[in-house]
């Protein structure tokens, strides 16, 4: 389920790419130089046959720019930390900035974990007071737009998501080893998306996935090499809680699918720290209902998973197996 600090209160809200030589050159110099890989300058990116935005996370920043124009975007999302991180982007009320954000809805949202995590309320009581403590525009104005899924160390995952214009939030909320979320140490900021569009469209997709309660419905076959998948969200379950997907590769005998579902459960104590099991490769963060998003991927032989964050657990999973 792509839970974040945020993400995570979408627990009650969840239960609360590929770059021209010379970007990729010019993204090379500039993290040799110590300076940011991200595109600093949305505006040169409009009006390109191609919108390309590299994010790179580190244990625990993102480098990316605070600004991109609004329209089809892909983001080329890569890990140079040591933990598994994602790149989850929505998009805040019109009224609301990224203080007041912080105060009426992370606040609350932080209060009521450190009650549930020292033990003095159950876990059925942390859902209903997440559910109290949050305000209404969260649970009906946060419009969830995409974003890069869980993406291993040394990996990179390319998403194609279209952004509207406004103030966007982006975060990665995995846990730490010792159970504290990223977002805590500093993996969630604002983002502005401009009224100017660029005219970049979608990439063509191999495979298309239908989302719905609680099923994955495919159109196309899966084969080695690069290949696009075009995710699209039919319908999200009443409430806070969004369908997403993370890909997995299943390196060896000992993961298993259901080991992932089980890790997934951010709600757990225990659970959603990292590592995770499985091999991570990026994949779509949760959307709201009628928008699709796109995953390039480059499939190498061998046992595969798509796994829904939220959802693995009533059966919205995926295997393949790629020859």
């Amino acid at each position: 389920m792509k839970l974040n600090f945020v993400g995570i209160t979408l627990v009650v809200a969840m239960l609360i790419a590929c770059s021209t030589k010379k970007e990729k050159q010019q993204s090379q110099d500039e993290e040799a130089s110590g300076t940011t890989v991200a595109v600093s300058d949305a505006e040169a990116n409009a009006n390109t046959s191609t919108n390309v935005i590299e994010v790179v996370a580190r244990d625990f920043v993102f480098e990316a720019p605070d600004q991109l124009v609004s329209g089809w975007n892909t983001f080329r999302f890569t890990n140079n930390g040591k933990q598994e991180h994602f790149f989850y982007i929505y998009r805040l009320p019109d009224n609301k900035t990224f203080d007041q954000f912080v105060q009426e809805a992370m606040v609350p949202f932080g209060t009521v974990w450190n009650e549930y995590a020292s033990g003095q309320i159950s876990r059925d009581s942390a859902l209903v007071k997440f559910g109290t403590a949050l305000p209404a525009w969260y649970v009906t104005e946060m419009v969830p737009s995409g974003g890069v899924g869980l993406t291993e160390a040394g990996e990179t995952g390319e998403t194609t998501v279209k952004l509207d214009p406004g103030l966007h939030v982006i975060e990665c909320y995995v846990k730490m080893p010792d159970g504290s979320w990223h977002t805590e140490q500093g993996m969630q900021q604002p983002l502005t998306v401009t009224t100017d569009s660029t005219s970049a469209e979608p990439p063509e997709a191999d495979v298309e996935l239908t989302l719905s309660n609680y099923k994955i419905d495919r159109k196309g076959a899966y084969r080695a090499g690069n290949q696009t998948i075009a995710i699209y969200v039919a319908e999200n379950p009443q409430g806070f809680t969004m369908h997403n997907l993370d890909l997995f590769r299943l390196e060896d005998d000992t993961t298993t699918v259901q080991q992932i579902v089980k890790w997934m459960d951010w709600l757990d104590l225990e659970q959603f720290r990292a590592p995770a099991p499985g091999y991570s490769l990026g994949g779509i963060e949760p959307m709201a209902a009628g928008r699709t998003g796109y995953v390039t991927v480059n499939f190498r032989p061998g046992n595969y998973a798509w796994v829904s964050e939220g959802y693995g657990s009533k059966g919205m999973v995926e295997t393949f197996t790629i020859e």
